[in-house]
């Protein structure tokens, strides 16, 4: 987590890459609440070309403000940043364009697809994180956050593209189970609860990119706590999250698994950090206390919609956007659950 992700929580037109999707929670052994395997793709089910349509499609008519062209089933559900609302409604009569950062993921054998994006909403920046669940060629499920922040959209485009590595399949002597890759990313969250960095399997090349900000070997980066030479955004991530300086987070729950997928290395899921507001200081190693910045001095939950490649079992990449809301929020989703 960067240091300004909490501020600005609180306060690919290139290669295209694809990511597959089942939907889970989490349980705190770091298992999966659902089946561990999707069943296979059925007969006219919505394949992989037929689901990343259906994200063209819904966002061509999102920037219409017009739901009219989705084709959706009688019970759809639709939330904007956990908020359960009516098609037509918040983006829908804001949303202007898309930016150049574009990342779907789709998994036909379980008819979810997405994207996440950068937009235009009325002409300003921001970043869009869609999940679409998708029964016999209809919508059944719209899951929308959006990142309010052009600084931070606009920062997102300056990569250009997303890092490679999130497009390249594994060879299969580097990939692990579906449950083990959930495990992994639940240690991540463990790890920074704890803070215990070396229980989490990173790879020594780990960077961290938050709402559009790297903030994990940045040196140039100005963060809330730095103090004299001790400047954690320009450590590893490992070493970053041994500071004690995320303290302030007292649970990271729910966590809701929504992508697994073992051919590229995959995991990405929605994350409710709470923060009560009543921790002053991180006792720092070695350096002793670091006073926490304001914006952490009072309650407040964010949602993290959050994604890992994993490599051989490790960590190789991680990224992710937030939402700010009030402190003991719910996500909107916790009576979902996946039907096999």
């Amino acid at each position: 987590m960067r240091n300004r992700w909490m501020a600005r929580a609180l306060w690919i037109v290139l290669p295209v890459m694809t990511i597959g999707v089942i939907e889970a929670i989490v349980t705190h052994d770091g298992g999966l609440a659902t089946a561990a395997e999707p069943p296979s793709l059925a007969a006219g089910a919505c394949d992989y070309g037929c689901l990343t349509a259906m994200v063209d499609q819904y966002l061509k008519a999102l920037v219409a403000h017009d739901p009219g062209q989705i084709p959706v089933a009688s019970s759809v559900k639709f939330t904007e940043n956990t908020i359960p609302l009516k098609l037509g409604d918040a983006l829908w009569g804001t949303m202007s364009g898309l930016g150049t950062y574009k990342l779907y993921f789709a998994d036909p054998q379980d008819g979810t697809a997405g994207i996440e994006a950068s937009i235009r909403e009325n002409g300003t920046p921001a970043i869009l994180l869609l999940r679409l669940k998708v029964v016999n060629h209809k919508i059944s499920e719209i899951e929308m956050l959006v990142h309010r922040n052009a600084q931070d959209a606009t920062a997102l485009e300056k990569f250009g593209h997303p890092n490679a590595v999130w497009s390249q399949s594994l060879e299969p002597s580097q990939r692990v189970s579906r449950q083990e890759m959930v495990k992994i990313a639940n240690s991540y969250f463990d790890g920074i609860l704890h803070s215990a960095g070396d229980s989490v399997p990173f790879d020594p090349r780990c960077n961290r990119i938050l709402d559009g900000d790297q903030d994990t070997n940045n040196p140039t980066a100005k963060g809330w706590f730095d103090k004299d030479s001790f400047k954690p955004d320009a450590m590893g991530i490992r070493e970053n999250m041994n500071t004690h300086i995320w303290s302030y987070i007292h649970s990271i729950d729910p966590r809701r698994i929504v992508v697994v997928d073992q051919k590229i290395g995959i995991v990405v899921g929605m994350f409710m950090f709470n923060h009560p507001g009543n921790v002053k200081f991180a006792d720092v190693p070695g350096v002793g206390k670091v006073p926490m910045p304001p914006v952490t001095q009072r309650p407040s939950s964010v949602l993290m919609g959050e994604f890992f490649k994993l490599e051989g079992g490790k960590i190789r990449q991680i990224e992710g956007i937030s939402v700010a809301l009030p402190y003991g929020a719910k996500t909107g989703w916790e009576t979902s659950a996946r039907k096999n």
